[in-house]
């Protein structure tokens, strides 16, 4: 399979010429027979259920799914008897076209964007069907200024395809690193941490080491740090007999008043009612 910085290069060396862009609704219960898909094309779910058939491979149709057409792929589709899908369909033709030191090269297509043919999920659907989007619009005002933004904004959407590959093939190293960071705030939550340290400790951008942090434990690194002081001040209050000062201290807080919002915005109880319930007999 072709990896995300192998087809950077590939599109960086291409120019594209879009033939068509639509938006287009697949009736429930509707069945296109086997053809042979003669173009360059690109098809977004938006959302329904059925299959396409690609050269004898089915694709189960899911939303935020990309499906990527060479010439000559068979095809066929058939839509499932309970819902419509709607999809974003782009045509285009291109040619690799790149300067070798002096000297500009234009070649027909080759084989660069074969290995992608077939499904593609997407991390970030709603920003691929944006590009999708702007693509079809921009394709429906004829004017040069717009046709030419929609060839930008078709290389956009190609970048943010790229981006949702770099995703996923560092997920899994993600996944693991992120799991290392858990133990290393496990360990230091009683310690000053920040979101830029603990992704520099991942050796992860802000941004990213952020979003994967939330896909594995449902929250944000700063909200998961406060639920498990949160959690730890807990059991200080309910068996250490120790004042709220101290307590507060122990579990990354300087300022005792501070902690106590947080304690209440998180348990819905002051400290010190949660310690007086928790010792009661």
């Amino acid at each position: 399979m072709i990896n995300a910085t192998q087809l950077a290069d590939y599109l960086h060396r291409s120019v594209f010429s879009i033939t068509f862009a639509g938006n287009t609704i697949l009736k429930a219960g509707s069945y296109q027979a086997p053809y042979v898909h003669k173009i360059h094309s690109i098809h977004f779910i938006v959302r329904g259920s059925g299959f396409y058939v690609m050269n004898n491979v089915k694709y189960a149709l899911e939303a935020g799914s990309v499906m990527v057409f060479v010439p000559d792929t068979t095809f066929e589709w058939s839509v499932s008897d309970s819902e419509d899908v709607e999809i974003y369909h782009i045509r285009f033709d291109y040619r690799v076209c790149y300067k070798d030191k002096l000297e500009w090269i234009s070649e027909a297509p080759d084989n660069g964007l074969a290995p992608l043919r077939g499904m593609m999920m997407t991390i970030r659907p709603a920003e691929v069907r944006r590009w999708f989007d702007r693509v079809f619009q921009l394709w429906k005002t004829y004017d040069p200024i717009s046709q030419y933004r929609c060839n930008l904004a078709f290389r956009e959407l190609w970048l943010s395809l790229i981006d949702n590959m770099y995703e996923q093939q560092y997920s899994n190293n993600a996944d693991t690193v992120i799991q290392f960071t858990l133990r290393y705030i496990d360990d230091h939550y009683q310690s000053p941490l920040t979101i830029e340290q603990l992704a520099k400790t991942a050796g992860l951008s802000t941004g990213y080491y952020s979003r994967q942090f939330k896909r594995l434990t449902g929250f944000a690194p700063k909200d998961y740090l406060i639920r498990l002081r949160v959690s730890k001040a807990k059991e200080l209050l309910g068996s250490s007999g120790l004042a709220l000062t101290d307590i507060s201290k122990l579990v990354g807080y300087e300022d005792e008043f501070y902690f106590s919002r947080i304690f209440k915005r998180i348990t819905g109880m002051t400290p010190s009612s949660y310690a007086r319930q928790s010792q009661r007999p």
